[in-house]
């Protein structure tokens, strides 16, 4: 359960984090709270060097953010407009397996790539010419004419239906933002250390920038995480009851029907102790047994959901995606969670056999032999 669950969230952070948004990412002064083009940030080479000089930053991608109306034959929609490096962006294997038709690279030849809903309200099909228009930097007229070169399908219904890409030089151009961006999107040798390098990064940069990890311009997401995680803690308690019972109730019953046996070896001679310690020891004996049982059969289950996650369809699958995020529950393949549960299973074995023991420990070997 554990598993899946993480796996669910690694995923939900890898399409909207790694895939899409980075785990930091810098912007000009002023853009987190005015995301407009008059906020943008000079691109060069002094930045560049800034942000490399941190070990644990591994790839720097410069993207444009915007707005303009779309428009071909007799139908218009508003959409965003984003430009990116394609040698960055589209080298994602997240990115290639949402390609429905066309040529992710032809973008270099100053095409467009759009959504297939997109292209579908608009009439519009491969070879194409979808206009742009929009307001560049500092109010600059922005109009454009572009070969439509791919399709891609996104998870998140309002991207799908209203999302386009263009070289970065070409959105620059189209914008009038020459030597600028409006972002810098992160990634780390080490994602989970994204805070720690944030801040690191933070604490020099020049004074027209400004920098954030995704959990601070993505709290949504984080705050859904950590109420799902909660949810699934309380559950994984009621279990641990579940199985302390369980446990328990085996115990007793297996000292109720060994009474009689117990009374004769403590007649015997042998200490009550000794019966105490041996009767712990089977029960940690049947607990490793089931343990173990449980670790064999279920790696190769969470090896198979992790290659082939559970795919949900209908009613699920439309639920996911008003979330903006795949159908399909992957398995987190993490030897941690094998350590965990089952350490956490003899504690509760423990704890369970403290009242048996207590009773061997008070017997009356009298009654016990008459038993």
């Amino acid at each position: 359960m554990v598993g899946l669950q993480e796996g669910t969230y690694a995923h939900m952070i890898k399409i909207s984090v790694e895939d899409f948004y980075g785990y930091a990412q810098v912007h000009g002064k002023g853009f987190s709270e005015d995301k407009t083009l008059t906020n943008s940030l000079e691109y060069n080479q002094k930045i560049v060097d800034y942000i490399k000089s941190n070990d644990n930053v591994k790839q720097i991608q410069p993207r444009i953010e915007s707005f303009a109306l779309s428009a071909f034959a007799d139908k218009s929609k508003g959409i965003a407009i984003i430009g990116i490096n394609p040698e960055l962006e589209f080298e994602k294997p997240m990115i290639k397996k949402r390609l429905v038709a066309g040529n992710l690279k032809d973008i270099n030849n100053g095409g467009i790539v759009v959504t297939e809903k997109l292209a579908e309200y608009l009439g519009a099909k491969i070879g194409d010419s979808l206009a742009l228009i929009g307001q560049g930097y500092q109010g600059i007229s922005a109009v454009g004419l572009y070969r439509i070169v791919a399709l891609i399908s996104m998870p998140n219904p309002m991207l799908n239906s209203g999302l386009a890409y263009l070289e970065i030089e070409n959105a620059q151009e189209l914008f009038s933002l020459h030597g600028r961006v409006t972002g810098l999107s992160l990634s780390f040798n080490d994602n989970s250390l994204f805070k720690e390098t944030t801040n690191e990064l933070r604490a020099n940069l020049p004074a027209d920038y400004e920098i954030f990890h995704w959990e601070e311009e993505m709290p949504e997401m984080k705050q859904f995480v950590e109420s799902d995680r909660a949810g699934g803690q309380i559950f994984l308690v009621i279990l641990y009851i579940i199985i302390g019972f369980g446990i328990f109730g085996t115990a007793l019953m297996m000292i109720a029907e060994r009474i009689k046996e117990f009374g004769i070896m403590i007649a015997l001679g042998m200490q009550k102790i000794k019966v105490v310690v041996l009767v712990g020891f089977e029960m940690l004996y049947i607990t490793s047994l089931g343990i173990i049982a449980s670790i064999v059969f279920s790696i190769p289950i969470m090896y198979y959901l992790k290659v082939n996650p559970i795919t949900f369809t209908g009613d699920m699958a439309k639920t996911y995606e008003t979330y903006g995020f795949d159908p399909i529950m992957p398995a987190a393949f993490q030897l941690d969670y094998f350590i965990t549960q089952p350490v956490v299973v003899i504690i509760i074995t423990l704890i369970a056999i403290i009242y048996p023991h207590w009773e061997i420990s008070k017997l009356n070997i009298i009654k016990a032999i008459r038993k």
